[in-house]
């Protein structure tokens, strides 16, 4: 029998961690990731998988969200589907064994600047920052950078002590400087620039990942990227200006 939980809005019982069960169910699901396995035991995973990250994303809620947090959980909108978008894959195994969510301003996925938190046996983190931003915005974000490049650079000092518990998360970077920068090549934000994501992150281990501080854990976390966060929502007021489909993107949003 399914059961399913119920709740008005995004209100969720108080976020106790994830149990062992759930870290158990996604270990399992590495070694079963097939549907005939994942249909018997979808219960399993909204109950124990799924539902405590609701609770988890609800204690950020406008309501619940420390004072000064940067952004906004929303448990009916941040959580990502289980399922695998296998159509362009060669890896075709249905199911993916983490859980992700993500918390941004309005709450909802595609608002631009966010604090993303995975949990995964083992492999659990949080990221903050600006995820692939389209080809405008990110030219808007380089251009800041490259003209500001000492503020950026400070701003990015907590994110690059050696051993520290925060990190700046080098991901989809160019090869070589990106077009209309090559004036910038010898510019301490050189390799920034070259950069296709801006993001920093924070390991979670299975312990932290099954206890009811994860909470402080990521209001920590979202205190020390709020001025990185601030940065890029800025340039992102402006990105647009010179866009012709400007109003386009406005009726979208």
């Amino acid at each position: 029998m399914t059961i399913k939980l119920e709740f008005p809005d995004d209100v969720r019982p108080d976020f106790q961690g994830f149990s062992p069960l759930a870290l158990e169910f996604l270990d399992n699901l590495k070694i079963n990731n097939e549907r005939s396995w994942f249909k018997t035991k979808k219960t399993l995973y909204d109950l124990d998988v799924k539902f405590p990250m609701e609770c988890l994303l609800a204690e950020f809620n406008n309501e619940r969200r420390p004072a000064g947090f940067p952004v906004c959980g929303d448990p009916t909108k941040g959580i990502f589907r289980i399922y695998r978008d296998v159509r362009f894959s060669k890896n075709k195994a249905p199911y993916k064994t983490h859980v992700g969510a993500v918390m941004t301003r309005s709450g909802g996925k595609d608002d631009p600047g966010l604090i993303y938190v995975h949990i995964e046996p083992g492999q659990s983190f949080l990221s903050a920052g600006f995820y692939s931003p389209d080809r405008n915005f990110l030219t808007a974000l380089r251009l800041r950078i490259a003209k500001e490049p000492n503020t950026f650079i400070d701003m990015l000092r907590p994110f690059s002590k050696p051993r520290g518990k925060y990190f700046v998360r080098n991901r989809g970077a160019l090869k070589t400087m990106p077009r209309g920068f090559q004036d910038y090549t010898d510019s301490p934000v050189a390799e920034y620039l070259k950069s296709k994501h801006f993001l920093v992150g924070c390991k979670i281990t299975d312990k932290q990942a099954q206890n009811p501080s994860l909470i402080k854990i990521i209001s920590e976390f979202g205190y020390a990227c709020s001025e990185m966060l601030a940065f890029g929502w800025d340039v992102y007021e402006t990105a647009y200006d010179d866009d012709p489909r400007k109003h386009m993107r406005l009726k979208s949003d």
